[in-house]
């Protein structure tokens, strides 16, 4: 049985920052009482890593975040890779840094649930 690669130090940090993102993304998005929840889990295989955030609540337009984050500016994109955790981000910019450091980014319909995949070098 062969072991699986990891990822190198830049891409390993571009994929962690994607996911803390996203989960960030979530829960300060997220109108959440006691019956609500978000759902993380993380799969890592010989090919890829897979991240998927769900959450209970009635989700958002992917599309719609994106294009209004595409509009931004370069200076606001910029700033995205500076954040502290006090700082907040523009609406989608976020979500469209994340979809840069990943291979794939695959959003459900509903707007609820995200899969982040980064394949793994051979």
């Amino acid at each position: 049985m062969s072991e699986s690669v990891a990822l190198p130090k830049a891409e390993n940090e571009e994929v962690a920052f994607a996911f803390r993102e996203l989960v960030t993304n979530v829960i300060e998005q997220g109108k959440f009482d006691s019956e609500q929840f978000v759902e993380v889990c993380y799969l890592k295989s010989k090919r890829q890593v897979t991240c998927r955030i769900a959450a209970s609540g009635t989700g958002f337009s992917l599309h719609e975040a994106l294009k209004e984050a595409k509009r931004r500016s370069v200076e606001e994109l910029g700033a995205i890779h500076m954040r502290i955790e006090d700082e907040s981000i523009p609406p989608g910019l976020g979500i469209l840094v994340a979809q840069k450091f990943v291979d794939e980014f695959i959003g459900s319909e509903k707007g609820n649930e995200v899969f982040l995949i980064k394949y793994l070098p051979r």
